[in-house]
């Protein structure tokens, strides 16, 4: 009989609490993602230091108006450090294209088409090592009902932390009816896993 590799408890905490949770990682690919979501926050989202970018005059005047120009410490109250970690997990439990084609069936060549057609089927985030395909897009082996139509609508630069969210919470505008109950609001993802019309999804994702 073969002797089986064992596989050793992950000593770092937090990569252990990642594991126990179905997320697997090793530490060197969590600091790597980290680093690379904090790079794609400050091209999106802000520079927390404008000092760089003032001449010595300028500043002089902001600070006689009254202005703070050092970068508030906000820990883990920060936007960006909140982001950052919900984008690192997104993309932890993203699949690369060809395990994206293993999942649905289909050739490599396939998923990458719908990526980067004009416009895309499938929702993806481009990194330096190439494309992965977030699985919220998918149930089970398939992909969701209706997702190449919504997809379709949405802006290319959202950012996609805010795909994600949009994708999760209760949307006000997909109330599903219930008899003698309140209606019950639904988010696109599982509007669309109902096989309600997805036509209603598209017109929102185009609002964003």
């Amino acid at each position: 009989m073969p002797a089986m590799a064992k596989l050793e408890a992950p000593t770092d905490p937090t990569v252990a609490y990642l594991h126990a949770h179905g997320i697997r990682v090793a530490p060197g690919e969590l600091e790597e993602m980290v680093r690379e979501a904090v790079e794609r926050l400050h091209r999106t989202l802000y520079r927390p230091d404008p000092r760089p970018d003032l001449t010595a005059a300028e500043a002089a005047v902001l600070l006689r108006g009254g202005f703070v120009l050092e970068p508030a410490d906000l820990g883990t109250e920060d936007p960006l450090v909140q982001t950052a970690a919900e984008l690192a997990a997104l993309l932890q439990e993203s699949l690369p294209t060809a395990e994206a084609a293993a999942r649905l069936g289909v050739d490599p060549s396939r998923i990458r088409q719908r990526l980067t057609s004009e416009p895309p089927s499938l929702y993806g985030i481009r990194l330096a090592s190439g494309w992965v395909v977030p699985v919220f897009q998918l149930e089970g082996d398939k992909v969701l009902p209706g997702i190449a139509e919504v997809v379709a609508r949405l802006d290319a630069e959202l950012h996609p932390v805010a795909v994600f969210r949009w994708f999760h919470l209760p949307n006000a505008d997909l109330a599903l009816e219930r008899d003698g109950d309140e209606p019950r609001l639904l988010s696109p993802r599982d509007w669309l896993r109902l096989g309600l019309p997805a036509a209603v999804v598209a017109e929102l994702a185009a609002q964003l």
